[in-house]
């Protein structure tokens, strides 16, 4: 990036235009105002993103960001990633977080190895939803691990399950090992629920296949949340042996309870789906279930599913047996 001439870094205009992005109602419109300019507005958006003050308001350093990737001010934006210091204020570090997912975003114009290493160096020191999303478009294996452990992370999840998913096979391939306790991020455990849960869903979203199912089932399907049994569920029906079908229906009924209404609803869709198998694996549970107490659970997800299938009569509480 070559620095403006000093007539024109002065601009009076130019730093009227910076200091706009400040404003609440008229930021955007200096940004797009700045970006009109052209390489005169580089130097003193510069200043303002590498070299201004502390911020606990991330949208004003954004807006600089956005005006210099569309400037081609990529050295600038590579800058910003190699300062490399942190601050140690929790409420600038969260504003930070949103600027180094714009910028990160920017890179993406310039998808060559030296944006790559840089994201990926300030990706492990400090990790935000864009930097994830960045890294994702580049679809490199060494990844994979970094973004499994951000599965663990509630505002970084979805990007890293985006990312995640185009890397299909190496996906694949990592949940199961993690699962077997062979890589440095582990599946297993209280503490990794997020992470299983994730797993769980993208298992389901790629696809697997019979040799990995059997790998999997035995981890997943004993799991005490519904959010990971259900996908496990889901990713196990098209290639399970039929001799899995009943643990699978046992699992499901055994977190019934604790499903909400969207995962009631993917239950249902399962069973019914693959009715013949069900009706058969669901005789075991109804029969431990009591009629007589049919209308004091009526709240009960498991007594709705019972009822979809048919195999309770709403109106006696007595258990059917439909025809399989």
């Amino acid at each position: 990036m070559s620095s403006a001439p000093e007539s024109q870094v002065d601009d009076p205009q130019i730093i009227r235009l910076v200091r706009t992005l400040d404003s609440l109602t008229e930021g955007n419109l200096a940004a797009d105002s700045l970006v009109a300019y052209g390489e005169r507005a580089i130097a003193p958006l510069e200043t303002f993103l590498l070299h201004g003050a502390a911020r606990t308001v991330a949208l004003p350093p954004c807006r600089a960001a956005r005006a210099l990737g569309a400037l081609g001010a990529s050295k600038t934006l590579l800058a910003y990633f190699q300062q490399g210091v942190l601050s140690s204020d929790p409420v600038v570090l969260f504003a930070e977080d949103a600027v180094r997912s714009t910028v990160a975003r920017e890179l993406l114009r310039w998808p060559t190895e030296e944006v790559f290493q840089t994201l990926w160096s300030a990706a492990t020191q400090r990790v935000t939803s864009g930097m994830i999303e960045a890294l994702g478009e580049f679809q490199r294996q060494q990844t994979i691990p970094l973004l499994f452990k951000t599965l663990e992370d509630d505002p970084c999840r979805d990007a890293a399950m985006d990312a995640l998913c185009k890397t299909p096979k190496q996906t694949v391939d990592y949940a199961i090992l993690s699962l077997r306790g062979k890589t440095e991020v582990s599946l297993s455990g209280a503490s990794a629920s997020r992470r299983r849960r994730a797993a769980a869903t993208l298992l389901r979203s790629l696809g697997i296949s019979r040799a990995e199912w059997q790998e999997m089932r035995q981890t997943l399907l004993d799991d005490g949340d519904a959010g990971t049994v259900v996908p496990t569920v889901a990713a196990g029906f098209p290639v399970a042996a039929p001799e899995d079908v009943p643990r699978m229906i046992q699992a499901l009924f055994r977190v019934a309870d604790k499903l909400n209404c969207l995962q009631e609803d993917e239950v249902l869709h399962l069973l019914e789906t693959h009715r013949v198998e069900a009706n058969r694996a669901t005789s075991q549970i109804v029969s431990k279930v009591n009629p007589r107490s049919l209308h004091q659970k009526w709240l009960s997800p498991t007594w709705r599913i019972l009822w979809h299938l048919g195999w309770l009569n709403k109106e006696d509480g007595q258990t059917e047996h439909p025809a399989c």
